[in-house]
């Protein structure tokens, strides 16, 4: 179990350790009706105050995941577990929102930005020399209301331009697009599959530790006709999506 905190984040000590503990719980290493360490221990194991161990304890007992039993400690509850997400790629690209639905999940998103900025210097071979702006938009990914996914996804503005004023919480920018425009990704664009770990910022737009291991997903996707459509760029939790290429 990890016991590093950061001291220094705008996340407080008793939010990390509870996302510490929940993350533990989901991968468990405590199971339901299993008792976890005492207050003492965990404080020392996290280095932090019997306080702020008990106000971290508090707020999973107030979701369900804990309960107090009375002179005996503090235990797992009886959870539901977070269904995995496969995403079959064998064939053709499919779209975040057709995995989940594939599997029996919900989909769902939330804007987090969206600007217009200029073509990267490592993006220009991709859109080409004659696109000078691009539309970026980042949005959390959630499956049944839960953050699993961090996008961004650079666009040419040519062709697109209703994505800088379409709603896009909890829509499909694949199904979006092919319904406007009839374009879609084509399987053969170029992908890559790394992993790496959660920073700050993704721990905290994820809901999971600081470290967590994340799939970074990077695609150059073109369309059917052999046009560029996008730069896609997703951070997604591991250990709830799978990938078959």
């Amino acid at each position: 179990m990890s016991a590093k905190l950061l001291e220094d984040s705008s996340t407080p000590l008793y939010q990390q350790v509870a996302n510490d503990l929940r993350a533990t719980i989901e991968r468990g290493i405590y199971r339901v009706g299993q008792k976890i360490p005492p207050e003492p221990e965990l404080s020392q194991l996290y280095s932090v105050s019997r306080i702020t161990v008990r106000k971290a304890i508090e707020l999973l007992v107030d979701e369900g995941l804990l309960s107090k039993r009375q002179g005996k400690g503090t235990f797992v509850c009886q959870t539901e577990p977070s269904r995995k997400i496969r995403d079959d790629r064998r064939t053709k690209v499919m779209g975040f929102s057709e995995s989940c639905r594939a599997n029996g999940v919900v989909p769902g998103a939330v804007l987090l930005s969206r600007s217009i900025t200029a073509v990267p210097e490592g993006e220009r071979t991709f859109f080409g020399d004659g696109t000078r702006d691009l539309l970026e938009i980042e949005r959390v990914r959630t499956a049944d209301g839960a953050p699993l996914m961090v996008e961004s996804n650079l666009f040419a503005v040519q062709g697109l331009e209703f994505l800088e004023t379409e709603s896009l919480d909890d829509v499909s920018l694949f199904d979006l697009i092919a319904g406007r425009t009839g374009r879609h990704a084509v399987r053969s664009s170029s992908q890559s599959l790394n992993i790496v770990t959660a920073d700050e910022r993704l721990a905290k737009l994820l809901n999971v530790p600081l470290g967590e291991p994340l799939f970074y997903l990077l695609g150059h996707y073109y369309d059917q006709h052999g046009k560029p459509l996008y730069v896609g760029k997703q951070f997604i939790i591991g250990s709830r999506y799978t990938f078959t290429m």
